[in-house]
């Protein structure tokens, strides 16, 4: 790992720490009926965001290790647009329509996977979701144009 990517890994790591840390404190704030959840997974990020730190400061620096290129960019770049869009598309085609779409393209995009697998995952998450937040707990997930 270049001595670049090194401190990139590892300033991503304690920026994560701090935000977890200014969630966890916000989250402590709530009433405590309502605030069990956040509570319990604003610690859970602190917890990995402190071992990612931990990981990323014990990763050797390689003797003459490559500099950085443009291509390493591309898999962050894919990610931002992806989300991007899909957080876009739920307010248009609502949450079940957009995350199948977003799970079916990005499925696509990022491997070589084929229309079996495809459908299949998105559908059987969609059918998931559906069941534990939808049936279960009663709660609106966004609607759209679509659904």
């Amino acid at each position: 790992m270049s001595q670049t990517s090194r401190i990139r890994e590892c300033g991503f790591a304690a920026a994560m720490v701090l935000l977890s840390t200014a969630f966890l404190i916000r989250a402590l704030m709530y009433p405590a009926a309502s605030s069990q959840f956040p509570r319990f997974l604003m610690l859970l990020q602190l917890i990995f965001s402190v071992i990612l730190l931990v990981l990323s400061l014990r990763i050797p620096q390689a003797a003459g290790a490559g500099s950085f290129r443009l291509a390493d960019l591309y898999p962050p770049i894919k990610v931002f647009v992806a989300s991007s869009v899909y957080v876009l598309a739920i307010g248009y085609l609502g949450y079940f329509a957009a995350t199948a779409l977003f799970l079916c393209g990005s499925m696509y995009w990022f491997g070589k996977h084929g229309p079996v697998a495809l459908i299949g995952v998105a559908g059987g998450f969609i059918l998931t979701i559906y069941a534990l937040f939808v049936l279960f707990i009663g709660v609106r997930l966004p609607e759209g144009l679509l659904i």
